[in-house]
């Protein structure tokens, strides 16, 4: 016996071969996407003995590279810098107490070389909030 083709039964057909490519695109764009090459591993953190959190933010200031002195005084160095009339500065570090003793232009009066002190004491302080900062000006 013959079964009868009907308009349906050809319908029903033809979703189905649709929705059977439809899944095997689907199959083929998810594992394209998954294949992984040496470029795209992840890196993984060294075991630090703190979970990976000291090694998980890199760029923080809070790494050993940057808790040194001589990092700290280089960074002094720069911020002193742009203030005009010091002509030497000298800097001593013991513990958490931070002294800088600056050299400061002769043509300075008192009351500028205060001024100057100050400044120098506010910008230090600012941007080495760990250390207990004590700033001297001499001509």
């Amino acid at each position: 016996m013959e079964k009868k083709r009907t308009v349906l039964t050809d319908r029903l057909a033809s979703y189905r071969i649709s929705l059977m490519l439809l899944l095997v695109l689907l199959l083929a764009a998810t594992l394209s996407a998954c294949g992984s090459s040496k470029q795209d591993k992840m890196k993984t953190y060294g075991h630090d003995g703190y979970m990976g959190y000291s090694n998980s933010n890199p760029n923080l200031p809070n790494r050993l590279q940057y808790l040194n002195y001589n990092a700290d005084g280089d960074m002094i160095e720069q911020v002193l810098k742009p203030i005009s009339g010091i002509e030497h500065t000298r800097i001593y570090f013991n513990g958490t107490d931070l002294h800088v003793n600056l050299d400061v232009a002769g043509s300075l009066s008192d009351g500028q070389v205060e001024q100057l002190r100050a400044k120098a004491q506010s910008v230090v302080q600012h941007n080495m909030p760990r250390y207990n900062v004590h700033v001297e000006a001499k001509r």
